[in-house]
């Protein structure tokens, strides 16, 4: 019997397209995919593509939707962005879709804001959770649910390691999107707040990136994270990263997965929620 694989697929904001890069490789090299946990823009491409959705399709639908069809502009007041158009588009793009439906199994990765706990969502709809985790505090206003009040599961868990070893996986692979930093230029509202949260989660990182199996960091530190135009070339960036990690995952299936290491997590006992 094969080990089963998980990918962690970590957060970055629109440089997250790096993530289509890294599944079109382990697609091309048939590399299985038993399982996805997602956080931010992590978990809305781990979604889709649980969803349905190949890579390419992933691709096509960010690079011809525009910024109108996703965002939609407040006066702040918990948030810039109101997030009723983007969950709009998720529920489209997911088609509707239960957790229960998926193809493959998939955790979203949320924050609750008011009490600080990580909650993980692996039952209900896939377009709320979803939602709930690219809420990034200060941009989008935080997603109400069912009594809670969520963002951004980069604030407490931006590649999470830990629940794709949950899920059952015995080789995780995790694309990590915030090692570098940002070196490009800091132009807005979006990138000061984001490469803040960069910042946090690279500290937040450094404690449990060797939890995993494979490690695989596109080098993204230039792309400005709030950039729509940069779409192909982090596909590419993630398409040569995975690549480069062929060896290895092909190594460690050829093993059995053998020398996987078993996750423990900050607080293995973290419950799931229903995300109803």
């Amino acid at each position: 019997m094969r080990p089963k694989i998980g990918l962690a697929l970590g957060s970055g904001g629109l440089r997250g397209l790096a993530h289509v890069g890294v599944l079109r490789v382990l697609e091309r090299e048939g590399i299985p995919i038993d399982c996805i946990a997602g956080c931010s823009i992590g978990a809305l491409v781990g979604a889709l593509y649980c969803a349905g959705l190949d890579p390419d399709t992933i691709y096509k639908l960010a690079k011809h939707t525009k910024r109108r069809h996703w965002l939609d502009f407040i006066i702040p007041k918990m948030g810039i962005i109101a997030g009723e158009r983007v969950l709009a588009m998720l529920k489209l793009l997911t088609q509707q879709k239960q957790f229960a439906d998926l193809r493959i199994p998939l955790a979203v990765v949320a924050t609750e804001l008011t009490t600080g706990q990580e909650i993980v969502f692996q039952e209900g709809d896939v377009a709320q959770a979803v939602r709930a985790s690219i809420s990034v505090p200060g941009i989008f206003v935080p997603h109400r649910l069912n009594d809670m009040l969520l963002v951004d599961g980069a604030v407490i868990n931006p590649t999470p390691i830990d629940v794709a070893r949950r899920m059952g996986a015995n080789i995780v692979i995790a694309v990590d999107l915030a090692h570098a930093g940002t070196v490009c230029k800091i132009t807005n509202t979006f990138d000061v707040i984001i490469q803040s949260i960069d910042i946090m989660e690279r500290e937040l990182f450094k404690h449990r990136q060797h939890y995993c199996d494979v490690l695989i960091r596109p080098d993204v530190a230039h792309i400005t994270p709030s950039s729509f135009e940069t779409f192909d070339e982090c596909v590419a960036l993630g398409e040569q990263a995975g690549e480069a990690a062929l060896p290895k995952i092909k190594a460690l299936l050829a093993e059995g997965g053998q020398r996987c290491i078993t996750a423990t997590g900050e607080n293995p006992s973290r419950p799931s929620d229903s995300g109803g």
